[in-house]
């Protein structure tokens, strides 16, 4: 039988790049928040990384999200069987979910699943964006600016 992983980290962010040469992993956009305008919202990208230990054997590596207050799932994913030599090892697996539909704001949960036994969770909030109100007051930060325009440049003293 297996031996059960240790999850040494969970990262949530918006794009993971895996360079195939080096087996180097680049995560873009690490957060733990989502603000969105409105409800029920569509999010385009979210990529989970997930580095583990302590695992030799043979293992079904699965990633569940879901409503942390009621458990409703929303979404899944699984990797193919991965037999890990050593103990010692390092294993790393991502996995990005397209197009995450959330109901309402509040805590959601990623779940990592090693042959069907809960390894780890990670939470993250959704929350509705609060809006400046419109008017002239313009963005955060300041009024509204018009296009910038260049300094007149004086003529060059013939002299």
């Amino acid at each position: 039988m297996p031996s059960r992983p240790f999850v040494k980290a969970i990262l949530i962010c918006d794009q993971i790049i895996h360079e195939f040469g080096s087996n180097k992993k680049s995560l873009i956009g690490i957060f733990e928040e989502i603000h969105l305008p409105k409800f029920p919202a569509r999010y385009p990208r979210i990529a989970v990384y997930v580095n583990l230990t302590d695992a030799h054997g043979k293992y079904a590596l699965e990633l569940r999200l879901l409503g942390a207050k009621d458990g409703t799932q929303l979404g899944a994913g699984r990797t193919p069987e991965v037999e890990i030599d050593s103990p010692l090892r390092t294993c790393e697996f991502a996995l990005q979910i397209q197009n995450l539909q959330f109901p309402n704001p509040g805590k959601y949960e990623f779940h990592v699943l090693a042959n069907g036994e809960l390894l780890a969770t990670k939470t993250f909030t959704v929350r509705e964006a609060k809006m400046p109100p419109p008017g002239p007051q313009g963005p955060p930060g300041g009024p509204l600016m018009g296009p910038m325009t260049p300094p007149p440049v004086e003529p060059e003293d013939p002299a």
